[in-house]
């Protein structure tokens, strides 16, 4: 019994199968549970970007609404185009509406700063702030919209974000006046500190257009990855989940306001939830450790043992030792067991000598006397063709003697009743080679090499040489034309089959008949080589195994060894 077929270690192995798919879904449930809790985490905080932009997009929009409505107001009007014509008190109570309006603008809006109108014609700047003040030019002509800018159009003055329209003179000249509305950044900042709800996380909001970046924490990290994103818009994947060092990066842009916001979120934010599904895994492991070393402690006790007990004497018995005895004392299955062995081999060794022993008798009587068989005519032919070859000084006289003695040597010697059948393809390869030297321009053979997986399996002496001789004899020696052998291997059925085929003439369909009949017959009386080696097959193999013959696809005739490959011993 090999270890893999050893029912202990299948049990083992199934065991330890099942133990395996328990701790394979342990571990998926453990990545499938940290997966979940991050695809939350991310969503939750891809949605809570979007949001943000969508609702500055929309803030935005709101702003800018009110900027150009300003523009059509009746007192910036007035003090744009009437201003010359305009006593001082008309002139005061229109700047003290527009300003009031302005205020009333400024306070609508916590993302607004200060709102100004710049009023080109009189040189004048009302904001919401400082009230009336010289117009600064510079600032004037700086916050202008560039032609071909598209989206919401902020602009940076000074650090900060500002909204502008303005109004323009006929014919193209200089405008009449601008809406100026600066933004709040640190409006900006408080709501993205909103976002910072787990410990060292942050957030970022980039203007791409003006190169402004909002941090939501005055420490300045992060900030290599946002100059990279400047640089390079390739390197940060938007609506994506990225890594970068111990955080992860989420980045949702605006297209709109042309800004980018940045979140980075700490690892170790996102694998805290599993932290404690981890140890517990860690803690199945051990114990499914635990468990497994005690069944197979266990079970080694329970059945390896006895079993292991019960295969020796098994094995004791196929060596010939009758005197064998299992004990009798573990009140279980095995006793069962134990006392039908004890019953078994006191009965074999009741039967062995009317049985086996006379069957082994039989076989080593036929296979002395099959050894005791040697042809005198291949005999003193050999030593006529050896005295010729002498006479000659033929090369191949060496070789030629070799081969007979190799030949003579395993025909006469009695060591063993069985051999490796390697070794008996070699003897019948022997016979076929001083053939070929005896024939060399008359006889073909082709023979196959013994198969790799069969060599070392036992099988009785001389049981393949005496099957191509009986080919030799009718292919070669009856015929007057060119002779083929062939010599090959089958598995056919679980049997493994070895065929020689001859191209002989001399083969009728009455003698095909008569060989068959010998070999269906029980007790033919025919003691030819063929039926010798079909008896003793069968008396070690069995009746379903033997010597099979029919006619050659060659025309002569074709022989069909089967012996059984499972009985290697």
């Amino acid at each position: 019994m090999t270890i893999k077929s050893s029912i202990f270690v299948k049990l083992i192995a199934t065991f330890l199968a099942a133990i395996l798919v328990i701790a394979s879904l342990g571990i998926y449930m453990y990545n499938w549970s940290l997966k979940t809790v991050k695809d939350e985490i991310f969503k939750s905080t891809t949605a809570q970007v979007t949001f943000y932009l969508e609702g500055l997009e929309a803030e935005i929009d709101r702003i800018k609404i009110l900027q150009y409505d300003v523009l059509n107001d009746e007192d910036l009007n007035k003090l744009a185009i009437r201003y010359s014509i305009m006593d001082e008190y008309e002139t005061m109570e229109s700047m003290r509406k527009l300003h009031h309006r302005l205020v009333s603008i400024h306070n609508s809006n916590a993302y607004i700063s200060n709102v100004s109108a710049h009023i080109y014609p009189i040189q004048k700047t009302i904001s919401s702030k400082k009230s009336v003040n010289v117009l600064d030019t510079d600032k004037f002509e700086t916050l202008r919209i560039p032609e071909g800018m598209k989206g919401a159009q902020l602009l940076m003055y000074n650090g900060s974000l500002h909204l502008t329209t303005f109004l323009t003179g006929n014919m193209g000249l200089s405008p009449l006046y601008m809406i100026e509305i600066e933004l709040n950044t640190s409006v900006f900042r408080e709501a993205l500190k909103q976002f910072d709800t787990y410990p060292d996380s942050r957030s970022i909001l980039l203007d791409i257009t003006n190169g402004l970046t909002i941090h939501s924490d005055e420490d300045q990290l992060f900030d290599e990855v946002v100059n990279s994103f400047t640089r390079d818009e390739s390197v940060i994947k938007i609506g994506e989940v990225m890594s970068y060092g111990d955080a992860f990066i989420i980045a949702e842009k605006s297209e709109y306001l042309n800004m980018v916001l940045f979140r980075f979120i700490p690892k170790d934010v996102v694998l805290v939830p599993t932290k404690e599904f981890y140890v517990w895994l860690w803690v199945f492991t051990g114990a499914v450790l635990v468990l497994v070393v005690f069944i197979y402690a266990y079970t080694y006790k329970l059945i390896q043992r006895p079993m292991k007990e019960l295969v020796k004497s098994f094995r004791s018995v196929e060596k010939g030792n009758f005197n064998v005895k299992m004990e009798v004392n573990q009140n279980n299955e095995f006793d069962y067991l134990n006392k039908g062995f004890n019953s078994m081999v006191q009965n074999v060794s009741n039967l062995i000598d009317q049985v086996y022993k006379h069957k082994i008798l039989e076989q080593k009587a036929e296979l002395k006397h099959l050894q005791s068989q040697i042809s005198p005519h291949f005999l003193y032919n050999s030593f006529f063709l050896i005295n010729t070859m002498a006479k000659v000084k033929d090369e191949n006289l060496i070789p030629f003697t070799k081969l007979l003695g190799e030949y003579f040597q395993f025909i006469t010697k009695n060591d063993a009743d069985s051999i490796p059948l390697y070794e008996e393809i070699e003897h019948a390869r022997t016979y076929t080679d001083i053939q070929l030297m005896r024939y060399p321009s008359k006889l073909s053979v082709d023979f196959e090499s013994c198969p790799v997986q069969f060599k070392e399996m036992k099988v009785p002496r001389l049981i393949v040489q005496p099957i191509i001789e009986n080919a030799f004899k009718y292919a070669v020696e009856h015929s007057k034309g060119p002779a083929t052998i062939l010599v090959y291997f089958q598995l056919i059925e679980h049997k493994l089959t070895i065929v020689v085929e001859d191209n002989g003439k001399q083969l009728t369909d009455e003698k095909l008949q008569d060989l068959q009949k010998q070999f269906i017959q029980v007790h033919s009386s025919e003691s030819s080589g063929l039926n010798n080696i079909h008896r003793r097959v069968q008396l070690i193999y069995g009746e379903d195994y033997g010597l099979q013959v029919e006619r050659s696809g060659l025309g002569g005739l074709k022989v069909k060894l089967q012996i059984n490959p499972k009985m290697r011993e």
